[in-house]
């Protein structure tokens, strides 16, 4: 995730790290997998960019990346994050280059969950950390954000997906009364590659009131 303000999403964490979000509900992973010669050359001929397209929520509005999917509207792909909250935002895009089992064969994801309750300012790194209670790993330290203007942390966390090592990116934001948290979730081969898009999404972020 990018901000307009606080520390730049893509701050590198402690340890071995390229870039630096929360989902106390969902999470995800570790060290890129080397790329053999002939997946540079697949890299490079993934879909042509799409233009950027607008989205415009109840609460806020903000940005698709031009490479990625709205699936808000799938009633059911979206109830898959809805754990402890409503879903308000979710784009999903398939795996960059040729997918390989185990290594980078996860759809990543960006999604917005409006937390059933809300969590006090001077809580939300610790609840930022509980994700670890769901087998998350190499939990950053929580890092300021700002997100529309208001002030939140990020983390950034690994976890296994079904097998294939896992990283997600994790920012939770208060605003209104109300507690948002903002994820990326993908491989960790893929991580590096889609972190711009969660940083176009928060940068993009306008609140609606």
């Amino acid at each position: 995730m990018a901000s307009s303000g606080g520390v730049p999403l893509t701050q590198a964490r402690p340890a071995a790290f390229v870039a630096t979000l929360l989902c106390g509900w969902l999470a995800a992973c570790g060290t890129p997998a080397p790329a053999s010669s002939g997946e540079a050359s697949t890299l490079a001929a993934t879909a042509a960019p799409r233009s950027p397209t607008s989205f415009l929520g109840t609460d806020f509005s903000t940005t698709v990346p031009g490479t990625w999917t709205n699936r808000l509207s799938m009633a059911a792909e979206a109830a898959r994050f809805s754990g402890g909250g409503k879903v308000e935002f979710l784009i999903e895009q398939g795996p960059p280059g040729q997918p390989r089992p185990n290594v980078n064969d996860v759809t990543a994801n960006i999604n917005v969950l409006l937390l059933g309750s809300s969590v006090p300012d001077d809580q939300v790194g610790i609840f930022l950390q509980t994700v670890s209670k769901n087998g998350a790993t190499n939990l950053s330290s929580p890092q300021p954000v700002t997100v529309g203007g208001a002030s939140g942390q990020f983390i950034t966390y690994d976890r296994d997906i079904q097998g294939t090592p896992g990283e997600s990116q994790d920012i939770v934001v208060n605003h209104g009364g109300s507690t948002y948290d903002i994820v990326l979730n993908t491989s960790r081969f893929a991580f590096s590659r889609q972190l711009p898009a969660l940083q176009a999404v928060v940068a993009g972020w306008h609140w609606a009131s």
